[in-house]
């Protein structure tokens, strides 16, 4: 018999319980370890594990100096180093841990033993005729993109369990995230809010096809030193991840038909040496040996010869101890008993039969996947049955909520107001929505099996339809156009969508097309182009009309000037002559030139300007403009030179030339030059 001194590593890594967990970081990150043994005087204490520190950081900052004591789980799961290493890897199974600490009989460490330890001792040849790895495989693969943050990724293997992440990019694998990574960012005590993943991630990604032997991925995982395998199909895609864990619990199964080829020869062997106790020691060694596995050997009477402590723990019975005892024993609750008996009659007629067993306990529904066959004597009489159960709750379970699942998409689907509608490679309907109905006019009957291209595309040319459908199943098609006419003879716009699934091969399975109508839509928006048309036109007449009115008053504007230019003008000369002072001379120049500012034509920047300024404001910047210096400006309009000098600095600041290098008459006379 194999034990786990067989199986263990012996060199097993520890470390003292006051030591600080940065200590036990590094010791892992070095020795690329998952776990450490708390020891103290040869005995462990507890261990401590990547999971362990992942659940410790997603809950808050690590201490890093805080005592391992404080944070290792204890006690530790032990196995005695001399129990058989199926029943330890049963042990890992039911437990759902990963790491076994071995003890002696005085509970001194003695090693340690993992999943790698029992792939590497069970060796390639228990493989070779065992399953591919598409029947061992886990399907519900957990996967991220590569802009994901690293923390979002440690987050979700926590609350998932699972030791790591297929990082992916349009479904293909571009790395791999496990709690080794995770380690290593955590002791580099980095931000893992602010690290992508396409930074950490390990790539590239060692794949397998889906129909790969299980021997070839036992032999891969061993030469490459891995835990993990991604599974792709022929297009590259993300179809699965394969552990050493799941390689070997695979086994089960093989090791469940080896073990009722075994029970159906000891059981002949049984009717002939029932009284030799030492074959019924053994035979119940190997019955109590399948901890997971119920099973229960009985006469052609139905009453119970043999059984291990699963059946008893299985099918809820009162006692622990049942031999002897009918097999309706196991029929616990009263609605097992039409399914038992229907089975027997079965077995009795065919040598077998498989069925799940619904059991009701106080704590809910557990189901049973049960074989019930025929132990055949030498006359090939019946001589008794043996029954083999497996408990397959979890996996009924989740059959349940996918089905559930299912039940609810096809809710949504079937209120969904867009049309969805799946069509075979050769253009046949092979699912349509309410809403196709509604849309078309045509019942589902009408349309299921004919070609999509006869009632979805109200043109008739057939190479055009064969040219649509192609785009669909060849492309992901994104909002194409196609105009439908509906049973009662009315066109519609339909604004298609497609997705087409492929088949391993790459060969293309069916295409999903999404429909959406946008009738209503166009008429709207060719309204608004309409509306757009007639607003356009509107504001060609006004622009007309602005150019009639600029016309008329330029001319207003011209016969001003030449008015003043002609009535005015004369006679501010005249008074020119006859001015008796200087003063009344400077006074009718300014007049002259403000006739002739309004008379000139000014720049824009100079109309801006004026409309801004008060009137002193613009008679003291004309005067500015002169070339007037504050002293004869003061002279002239009959105020102090501070007063001017005030009227100057704000001038500056409405011209908004105050912290310019410029001169006030340099910046007027560019101005309101002519």
């Amino acid at each position: 018999m194999n034990t786990l001194q067989d199986v263990m590593t012996a060199s097993v890594i520890t470390i003292s319980p006051d030591a600080p967990m940065s200590k036990a970081l590094e010791i892992m990150e070095q020795k690329k370890i998952s776990s450490v043994v708390v020891e103290k005087d040869h005995k462990p204490l507890g261990i401590f594990t990547e999971r362990a520190l992942i659940q410790l950081r997603v809950r808050d900052d690590i201490d890093y100096t805080r005592p391992i004591h404080r944070v290792m789980s204890s006690p530790p799961f032990t196995a005695p180093v001399d129990m058989d290493y199926r029943e330890a890897y049963q042990l890992l199974l039911n437990h759902r841990i990963r790491h076994l600490v071995v003890t002696d009989t005085q509970g001194h460490l003695v090693g340690i033993v993992t999943g790698t330890d029992f792939l590497t001792h069970l060796g390639l040849e228990y493989f070779m005729e065992f399953k591919s790895v598409d029947q061992v495989m886990m399907r519900d693969i957990l996967s991220l993109t590569p802009s994901e943050t690293a923390f979002t990724a440690m987050k979700l293997m926590h609350d998932r369990r699972v030791s790591s992440l297929v990082i992916e990019q349009n479904g293909r694998p571009k790395g791999i995230v496990t709690e080794r990574d995770l380690l290593r960012l955590i002791r580099s005590r980095m931000q893992l809010q602010q690290i992508q993943l396409q930074q950490v991630m390990s790539r590239p990604v060692l794949t397998v096809f889906s129909d790969v032997s299980s021997h070839k991925a036992a032999k891969i995982l061993l030469e490459k030193g891995l835990r993990r395998l991604v599974v792709i199909n022929s297009s590259g895609r993300s179809v699965g991840i394969i552990t050493e864990t799941d390689l070997i619990k695979g086994l089960r199964t093989s090791y469940t038909d080896h073990l009722k080829e075994v029970i159906n020869h000891q059981a002949r062997q049984l009717q002939r040496v029932r009284k030799q106790m030492e074959e019924a020691e053994i035979l119940d060694s190997m019955l109590q040996s399948a901890g997971e596995i119920a099973i229960a050997i009985m006469d052609a009477d139905f009453h119970i010869l043999l059984h291990n402590q699963a059946a008893v723990r299985f099918y809820g019975a009162d006692n622990t101890d049942l031999t002897g005892k009918n097999g309706a024993v196991f029929l616990h609750n009263a609605g097992m008993l039409a399914p038992f008996n229907e089975a027997l009659a079965t077995a009795r007629k065919n040598g077998k039969c498989e069925f799940v067993l619904q059991q009701l306990r106080d704590d809910g529904v557990y189901y049973l996947a049960t074989t019930l066959f025929s132990i055949h004597g030498r006359k090939k009489n019946d001589t008794g049955f043996g029954l083999i159960a497996l408990d397959i709750t979890s996996q009924k379970q989740h059959e349940l909520s996918l089905q559930a699942e299912r039940d609810f998409s096809r809710k949504i689907i079937d209120a969904a107001p867009s049309i969805i509608c799946s069509i075979a490679q050769n253009g046949s309907i092979r699912f349509i929505n309410p809403a196709g109905e509604r849309l078309t006019g045509y019942s589902t009957k009408e349309l299921l099996n004919k070609n999509w291209q006869d009632y979805f595309h109200a043109d008739n040319n057939t190479a055009s339809n064969r040219d649509l459908l192609r785009q669909f199943q060849e492309n992901d098609v994104r909002g194409m156009e196609v105009e439908l006419k509906t049973k009662d003879g009315s066109l519609r716009n339909i604004s298609w969508s497609s997705v087409t699934r492929f088949e391993d091969k790459g060969s293309a399975r069916e295409t999903l097309i999404l429909g959406n109508d946008i009738t209503r839509l166009k008429k709207a928006f060719q309204e608004i182009e309409k509306k757009k048309q007639e607003i356009e036109e509107a504001n060609i007449a006004l622009r007309v009309m602005l150019d009639q009115h600029t016309k008329t008053k330029e001319t207003i504007e011209e016969q001003i000037s030449v008015r003043l230019k002609t009535l005015v003008t004369p006679y501010l000369d005249l008074l020119r002559q006859s001015a008796t002072s200087e003063q009344q001379a400077e006074t009718i120049n300014i007049i002259t030139a403000h006739i002739d500012s309004i008379a000139g034509s000014f720049s824009p920047k100079s109309k801006e300007i004026l409309l801004g300024l008060s009137p002193r404001e613009s008679l003291i910047a004309d005067l500015v403009r002169q070339g007037k210096r504050s002293k004869d400006i003061s002279e002239i309009i009959g105020v102090s030179v501070r007063t001017v000098e005030t009227y100057r600095n704000n001038l500056r600041k409405k011209l908004g030339i105050n912290n310019r290098k410029i001169s006030l008459r340099t910046y007027l006379a560019t101005h309101f030059s002519r």
